[in-house]
């Protein structure tokens, strides 16, 4: 790993053969880091260059490291494995992308882990051939509708990332794809984007390394399995995309499910939602505590004085009779970890206090696993024929 002393802010530059752009944008860069009130440092990583990219990097100050791995992608995780500072900023070094931006990008630190200088947002803007507009238009389109993230500008590379949450995201793609894979993991992870707006300028010297054909073929072969990854349970929005899904009977299940908790839960103050997710019941009913053992999908339910606890269902870290309603929407797992977890609400659950389980778990089945910890059902519903949403009280001995 390349160290150096507390180091705030890292540029990162991607080359390959760009001396010529290098010895104007160099300086560029470190006068605009000299409005950064924090330790900075600039980095090139080198893909091979043939010119004297490397030589001009290091005659103005810019550590060089050689790259591993091939393209943009490879480029892109040797910077995130090698450079030890708190954030990387990742700009092109052809004068596209603006050296006073950075600035701007670092002001937002603390509002998100990844945040993109955006050329399609609002007040953004990029001065392009109509050919290369259209696809990227097209492509970023297309990228968001699939892949449901609200980001306009994917494909943009000036991006200011948190290097402790983007080191995390185990990157593959070695083409401009890993641009969406960063995006797709980062959301799947719970962390934050938010996109800035900046004009995109034109090439200053040589031509652009990107082959449109190429480029956009590479964007599609990796959409598929983004798709997968973007879909899967373990993603941290997963219940809350549920919640508004396009599939009519996915959506109905969820939003049924939500509807019954609500009306048992009423008015009281002390509620615990157990392997909560991103449940949306988390955002109503604010007097919650989530608690679930994925940090990532805590991670994005995170709000201010939200109470979110990382910890095991059958493990929670609460005094006895603490709780009011405790909220098992999620099921009690296997019959082994049943057990366990009713144990474990029996007693944070205070006396007379309501469970409210979700479960797919045949009726029978359940009122044994209920009896065995003293709660007896007052109240079943069926929902959509999937799940049973049971209410159930115990009085404690």
């Amino acid at each position: 790993m390349t160290t150096a002393p507390d180091i705030a802010l890292a540029v990162v530059l991607p080359c390959l053969n760009e001396a010529a752009n290098l010895r104007e944008l160099l300086p560029r860069i470190t006068d605009a880091l000299r409005n950064i009130p924090a330790p900075c440092a600039v980095y090139v990583v080198d893909g091979g260059s043939t010119d004297d990219t490397v030589a001009t990097a290091q005659a103005h100050g810019a550590q060089v490291i050689q790259q591993r791995g091939r393209g943009y992608g490879g480029a892109l995780k040797t910077a995130f494995e090698d450079i030890d500072a708190a954030y990387l900023l990742t700009m092109d070094a052809d004068f596209s992308h603006h050296p006073v931006f950075i600035q701007y990008l670092y002001e937002r630190r603390n509002d998100a882990e990844v945040i993109i200088a955006s050329r399609y947002v609002s007040q953004g803007h990029a001065e392009m051939h109509w050919t290369r507009r259209l696809l990227s238009t097209l492509l970023n389109a297309v990228f968001r509708r699939v892949l449901a993230v609200d980001v306009r500008d994917l494909s943009s590379g000036f991006r200011l990332y948190r290097r402790s949450a983007v080191a995390r995201l185990q990157l593959e793609y070695e083409t401009y794809a890993v641009l969406q894979e960063i995006l797709v993991k980062a959301y799947c992870q719970g962390y934050k984007v938010m996109e800035e707006p900046f004009h995109y300028l034109p090439r200053r010297h040589g031509t652009t390394h990107a082959r449109l054909v190429a480029f956009g073929l590479a964007y599609l072969r990796a959409l598929y399995r983004l798709w997968l990854l973007r879909n899967s349970p373990h993603a941290a929005d997963h219940e809350t995309r549920a919640f508004r899904s396009n599939n009519p009977l996915r959506r109905l299940r969820h939003r049924r499910r939500y509807r019954s908790i609500m009306q048992a839960v009423g008015d009281q103050q002390r509620v615990l939602n157990v392997d909560c997710g991103a449940s949306q019941t988390l955002n109503a009913v604010p007097q919650s505590v989530g608690l679930d053992p994925h940090h990532h999908k805590l991670r994005f339910m995170r709000r201010p004085a939200r109470l979110l606890v990382n910890a095991q269902a059958a493990a929670m870290p609460f005094a006895d009779d603490t709780f009011e309603v405790i909220i098992l929407s999620q099921g009690l797992g296997t019959p082994q970890q049943a057990d366990g977890v009713l144990r474990e609400t029996a007693r944070c659950l205070r006396d007379d206090g309501l469970l409210l389980v979700s479960t797919t778990t045949a009726r029978n089945t359940l009122r044994q696993q209920l009896d065995t910890q003293g709660f007896h059902i007052i109240e079943a519903e069926r929902i959509l024929g999937a799940e049973i949403m049971v209410q159930a009280r115990r009085h404690k001995a």
